[in-house]
């Protein structure tokens, strides 16, 4: 966990350096414009640390929320544990079959929504003998 936010932070300092190198590089051009280069190179920089700064905090705490528990199981190799919470009948992976979608009677199936026979096909592609008589 600390190596990732070390790594975040090294990466994020890095990009930080280039940008400074390139502002200093072409900051002498704002004398054209009437504006005082120091001035400019220092609100600019101040701007540009601001923004690293939260793009670490950003980053962060994005990468702390995809890590995903992994446990050693002591044979040298890495086990993944389902970390998410499966709700509904779509989880799958348990081997419970998926239930079939309720049709009311006289309710209209439109053309691109799934066949309620449960075979995953749009209704205009299915063939089920059910649902498509004809």
């Amino acid at each position: 966990e600390r190596v990732m936010m070390l790594r975040v932070v090294d990466e994020y300092w890095m990009d930080h350096l280039d940008n400074m190198t390139e502002l200093r590089q072409g900051i002498g051009l704002r004398a054209y414009g009437q504006e005082d280069p120091v001035v400019a190179y220092k609100r600019e920089g101040y701007e540009m640390f601001e923004e690293m700064i939260a793009a670490i905090q950003e980053e962060t705490v994005r990468r702390v929320f995809v890590v995903q528990v992994r446990v050693n199981n002591g044979q040298g190799t890495v086990e993944r544990k389902r970390v998410a919470k499966v709700t509904g009948t779509s989880g799958g992976g348990d081997g419970s079959v998926k239930q079939r979608p309720t049709v009311h009677k006289g309710e209209k199936i439109g053309r691109n929504d799934p066949c309620p026979c449960g075979s995953g096909l749009k209704w205009k592609k299915c063939t089920c003998k059910e649902y498509h008589p004809d």
